[in-house]
């Protein structure tokens, strides 16, 4: 049964007793999301699964799919992007117990039996914005746009009057 993602992750617990919670949230409920994009209204789907791999270590599987408006580092426009991460990930107490996971998990080294549930997420939607976001197609670029150039007097013009002078 899903319900409500609460606000402190308690992860043996949670994995212990195989819980899945799923949410809608919107982007300015995450602080850190909302200083990087401008559509902070929007909606942001999380389901997130809590396990025990090999019985012993907890592990949460997590899908979050949202849209992020940034701004284009080509044209400075904004553009808009799907991000759809997925994860799923192993929480060791040493790195022994690494050992005993398969590939397909990521590890992270881990003693805190609780965190915060907005830090969690934000880290993974943080992890799969693009470090330079751009449109797909071929956008013109800031430089390739005319700018008007003003005519400036230049200021050693004086000098030059000066040394006509003498």
């Amino acid at each position: 049964m899903k319900q409500g993602i609460p606000d402190k992750i308690k992860l043996f617990n949670f994995a212990k007793k195989g819980l899945i919670f799923s949410q809608k949230y919107q982007l300015k409920d995450f602080p850190r999301i909302g200083t990087l994009v401008s559509n902070v209204n929007d909606p942001m789907d999380v389901e997130l699964s809590f396990y025990l791999e090999k019985g012993r270590v907890p592990c949460i599987k997590g899908k979050i799919e949202l849209d992020v408006t940034l701004t284009c580092q080509r044209c400075l426009d904004e553009v808009s992007i799907h991000l759809k991460p997925n994860f799923k990930l192993g929480f060791l107490k040493n790195e022994q117990q690494g050992e005993e996971l398969d590939s397909s998990f990521e590890t992270i080294l881990n003693t805190d039996e609780e965190f915060s549930t907005i830090e969690f997420i934000t880290d993974e939607v943080l992890i799969s914005i693009p470090m330079i976001p751009m449109h797909s197609h071929k956008c013109v670029s800031y430089k390739d746009k005319k700018v008007e150039e003003q005519k400036s007097e230049n200021p050693f013009a004086i000098l030059k009057q000066l040394k006509t002078l003498n």
